[in-house]
């Protein structure tokens, strides 16, 4: 693993030892760790908070996904679901991957899927590539799978198929890219992609145009061919940790870490090209959970800390929405 990337990981993943939960943390409202870049207004949307404290236990990358019309929380302790924000039923179905901070799910055809099952942490872990499916979001279905044996990426989906981008294992990063129509028999499309080897890359798609994301920004039309819109999101700064949204036509990365900082903006963007940021009134956080459901964004989880004033993380569970005024 090269060095640089070594270092981003000891901060995102400081406490991966077993999966992402935090029953007994306080939620942090202090700013201090947050960018001194003053952030840029924009009076069209406000944030509203749903929820104090939901009833997961505070944690961060854990998942928020729109499900047949329905907010659901894939979480470390279990799962929940809600049609508005406020009010959540816990599902019977458990927690297949076990430590999210390896490994997606993804919600594919109107069913979820849960790629691989990873016990433990950096140094020492279990893989299996398993695949989990649920048509009911009561029960797993389980199936082997020729998956690559890798983590750290986030499956995306495209033209009614399954696709990851990259990724780890213990010896080396990857730059390719494979395919899937079911999760369970994959195809490598492509090896040697223009951005070179990477993990955790998030990719969106924004009308017919994919957005692959990471302190870059690259597009294609047809997942297999790239190009490079921008070399750095903000110059001179590292940027990790979100969570991207599209919606009204822009792109959001929430819950960002700026050279090591987390910070409480988001950042927006009409092209890819040109950011700015947006201040937020939610504690500075990395990892949150997010999802766009009926043109809004909500959003849950994160955590804070790792510095030298404030060397404790502190995690979440409050629950927030964006919209337009």
């Amino acid at each position: 693993m090269k060095p640089v990337m070594t270092a981003i990981l000891m901060i995102v993943l400081w406490s991966c030892a077993s999966p992402s939960s935090e029953r007994t943390q306080a939620d942090s409202s202090s700013t201090r760790g947050a960018s001194t870049i003053s952030p840029a207004a924009d009076s069209a949307y406000a944030w509203t908070k749903l929820l104090d404290s939901a009833p997961w236990p505070k944690s961060y990358n854990f998942q928020l996904l729109e499900v047949r019309d329905t907010l659901w929380v894939f979480h470390s302790d279990g799962n929940w679901s809600s049609t508005d924000g406020t009010r959540w039923t816990r599902s019977p179905l458990p927690n297949a991957i076990y430590n999210l901070a390896f490994l997606d799910y993804v919600e594919f055809r109107d069913t979820v899927y849960g790629l691989g099952h990873f016990e433990g942490n950096i140094e020492r872990f279990s893989f299996r590539p398993v695949i989990y499916r649920t048509a009911d979001l009561r029960h797993w279905d389980s199936a082997n799978s020729n998956l690559p044996a890798r983590y750290f990426y986030h499956p995306f989906v495209f033209n009614d198929k399954l696709w990851i981008i990259g990724g780890e294992d213990k010896q080396t990063q990857y730059a390719d890219i494979w395919s899937s129509p079911d999760a369970i028999h994959w195809t490598k499309q492509k090896n040697g992609l223009p951005f070179g080897p990477r993990a955790n890359s998030q990719v969106i798609m924004r009308h017919d145009t994919l957005f692959l994301l990471n302190n870059d920004v690259w597009i294609s039309t047809n997942a297999m061919d790239w190009k490079r819109l921008t070399r750095e999101i903000l110059p001179g700064e590292q940027v990790f940790g979100y969570a991207p949204e599209v919606m009204d036509n822009k792109l959001w990365l929430i819950g960002c870490n700026r050279n090591g900082l987390f910070s409480s903006q988001v950042l927006v963007s009409d092209d890819g090209v040109h950011w700015k940021g947006q201040a937020a009134p939610w504690s500075p956080r990395g990892g949150v959970a997010s999802a766009l459901y009926h043109g809004k964004i909500y959003i849950t989880g994160g955590k804070y800390g790792g510095f030298p004033n404030q060397p404790d993380f502190r995690y979440s569970n409050d629950v927030w929405m964006l919209s337009r005024r």
